[in-house]
């Protein structure tokens, strides 16, 4: 390619790792965040295996992984203590798991590394605009900053509508329910090497995710989540919080130290989430990755790690084709498969975690249980789970993970 300038905007997850990647190319990158001071927003997430070989390609594991939690199982119960899920990364791979790490430590690890790599990082400058013709496309900020790039990365989360005007049929409806999410000290190794969830029916979930270290405190730290529906948040902010507590802490009575540490509304925040389908993810000079192409329900926890093969992927599509047109439509053939899936997946399972269906609790604690005994089934779900299945037939995972266990093999 004779011009390779390309913006990218956002700071987040997926917008870094294609800073670090596409300036490997001989990309001039200009970066594009609408805070003046940006930052990771949100609690601790889940680090999956397809997610950890992105980090690998990009050299980063090893730090990721000293500031992260070691997970080796998700575990769920329902209020009567019956095991709903237990599920062993071993299981699908011998030496796999997953890590727990709080958000802000991603964050800082991706900006330190795609910082040095920047033509120029815009801060506090807010993309309003994005349009092209066959030479260029062209970026307008908030205050009337304007220039041309051979291609331009829409990375900006959940709730960008940088798409608008582009011709990719768009569908974003946001999701009724949400979550309160607190991020705690753990000096007691609570849950340690777990994510745990409790659910009462389908209404109400509750989970704790060791989250390595807090980069605000260099603590140990494990963060909390209560789901919520979007609707009754004001109610909940007008309630009792020592009421609430005493809620949490009957589903959920070995977490009470930490519920205990609670003193107002205040102490938690609630996040909302989306539902965002594409018919395909480029247009022409101009690509949509992240959360901004594919937000879905946070039940199976994939965000970061769609962001992060989001990039990667990104990268080696440019790096096959000879044009960036022909690059952006190999991407989107390329990520069709494992984003369709886990954006099917993710509208299937939600209502049996958050929402008002009494049938579908029911139907969860009786058919979810045994499946961790059944093989065929077994696999399914671990695949699933853990983010590298493509197909509702196929158990076979996208990545090599006996070859991704033999990186992690020196994890202590």
């Amino acid at each position: 390619m004779k011009s390779k300038s390309m913006a990218i905007i956002g700071a987040g997850t997926a917008g870094l790792s294609t800073a670090i990647f596409l300036s490997k190319q001989g990309f001039e990158i200009d970066l594009y965040e609408e805070f003046s001071e940006p930052h990771a927003k949100g609690a601790g997430i889940l680090l999956q295996p397809q997610g950890l070989q992105v980090l690998a390609n990009m050299g980063l594991v090893d730090e990721i992984i000293s500031k992260s939690s070691k997970i080796s199982s998700l575990f769920g119960q329902n209020k009567k203590s019956q095991i709903i899920m237990d599920f062993h990364y071993k299981d699908l791979c011998h030496g796999l798991f997953g890590l727990g790490i709080h958000r802000g430590a991603l964050f800082d690890s991706l900006y330190a590394k795609a910082s040095t790599r920047l033509n120029n990082l815009y801060l506090g400058q807010k993309v309003v605009k994005i349009t092209q013709d066959n030479s260029a496309a062209t970026v307008t900020t908030e205050h009337d900053l304007v220039k041309k790039y051979d291609v331009v990365v829409i990375a900006n989360g959940t709730w960008s509508n940088l798409s608008k005007n582009l011709n990719i049929k768009t569908k974003k409806t946001p999701y009724p329910w949400g979550a309160l999410w607190k991020i705690f000290e753990c000096s007691d190794k609570y849950s340690e090497g777990m994510l745990s969830q409790r659910y009462q029916n389908c209404h109400t979930m509750a989970g704790m995710l060791p989250s390595g270290t807090d980069p605000n405190t260099q603590k140990q730290c494990i963060s909390f989540f209560w789901s919520l529906k979007s609707d009754r948040y004001d109610d909940w902010k007008n309630t009792d919080i020592e009421l609430w507590k005493n809620k949490v802490i009957e589903l959920w009575p070995n977490i009470k130290p930490y519920i205990n540490q609670i003193t107002s509304h205040d102490d938690l925040t609630f996040a909302q989430y989306a539902d965002t389908i594409m018919n395909r993810w480029h247009d022409n000079k101009i690509v949509v990755i992240g959360d901004a192409a594919h937000a879905m329900s946070p039940q199976l926890g994939q965000g970061a790690n769609m962001a992060l093969v989001d990039a990667w992927q990104l990268s080696q599509s440019i790096k096959l084709n000879k044009t960036i047109e022909s690059g952006l439509e190999h991407y989107s053939k390329a990520r069709k498969k494992h984003l369709r899936f886990y954006q099917y997946a993710s509208r299937f399972l939600t209502p049996f975690f958050q929402s008002n269906s009494k049938s579908a609790a029911i139907f969860r604690d009786i058919v979810f249980p045994p499946m961790r005994y059944i093989p065929f089934a077994k696999k399914h779900a671990l695949t699933t789970l853990f983010g590298v299945k493509t197909s509702v037939i196929s158990n076979k995972p996208n990545i090599n993970l006996d070859a991704l266990a033999q990186v992690l093999s020196g994890y202590k």
